[in-house]
């Protein structure tokens, strides 16, 4: 996944450097002002996040939600501007393998689904001298496995309607504004039930259901594969691959996207090759 940039996302692009900048002087900074600031205004997120890690929801009083947000104070710490991911993604990363961490401790991961992949390191100490000699080395290892993991379980999910990622490069639309439309489009249908529904489970594109999301009944026909495969990313818990398609990384069924904040300036990343119109 390149770090693409092209215009129409630069208001989303602009509030990402903003927060990396202020989580770069939280690091500096001898006062606990701007951290706290962080912190506080981000419990919502990490609530957010918790719950999709946890598979249900977390709340103020759950020992969940506090170690998510010791793991995002953690994050604030360990960031560094260089590296391939965001500061939201960089954070859902250490919130996943301390949560992690937790129910191995407490023994509760038993029935539960693995939140880090196999082969991780089991016994990692809490010390702050051993994380930091160990965090950067295995900061790389860990991104790579959640691209891995997120890849396969994109491919299961397309699987289940005979689509195979492969097919996507034939079928994603060759114009930029068209990728986009679509990601627009599969934002609606994602933020509502009854919208998902019907087009999952509908062999016949109604012309009802082509009215509510704002296209006509052949152009959604033809790129049907093509919104399969984006509503997909939305619903199920990709975080970074709703990162490149510039989606927030926590989203359900839409998220802001319904509201009209949805800029699909990277709708590249589902097998197309931009040439623009």
């Amino acid at each position: 996944m390149s770090a693409l940039h092209v215009p129409g996302d630069g208001d989303r692009y602009r509030k990402k450097r903003e927060l990396e900048e202020r989580v770069l002087k939280a690091q500096t900074d001898s006062s606990s002002e701007y951290r706290e600031e962080l912190l506080g205004e981000h419990q919502t997120y990490i609530k957010k996040i918790a719950s999709r890690i946890c598979k249900r929801p977390v709340t103020n009083q759950d020992d969940e939600f506090s170690i998510a947000l010791s793991g995002f104070n953690e994050a604030i710490s360990r960031y560094e501007p260089d590296q391939p991911s965001s500061f939201l993604t960089f954070a859902y990363m250490v919130v996943q393998r301390r949560l992690a961490d937790y129910y191995r401790r407490e023994q509760k991961h038993q029935n539960q689904l693995p939140l880090v992949p196999p082969g991780s390191k089991e016994n990692e100490s809490h010390y702050p001298e051993v994380i930091a000699q160990s965090f950067a080395r295995y900061r790389e290892r860990e991104l790579a496995e959640m691209r891995r993991s997120e890849l396969a379980q994109f491919a299961e999910a397309l699987n289940r309607y005979k689509i195979r990622i492969r097919d996507l490069v034939h079928v994603s639309p060759k114009h930029r504004d068209t990728r986009e439309d679509m990601l627009k489009i599969a934002c609606r249908i994602a933020a509502e039930k009854d919208l998902r529904e019907q087009f999952f489970r509908g062999k016949r594109i109604k012309k009802e259901f082509a009215e509510r999301v704002g296209c006509h009944r052949r152009t959604l026909k033809r790129h049907r594969t093509y919104l399969i495969a984006l509503v997909l990313v939305i619903v199920e818990d990709l975080p970074l691959m709703r990162e490149y398609l510039d989606l927030p990384i926590d989203m359900k069924g839409g998220g802001n996207c319904a509201e009209g904040d949805c800029h699909g300036s990277r709708s590249a990343a589902l097998g197309s090759h931009d040439t623009g119109r």
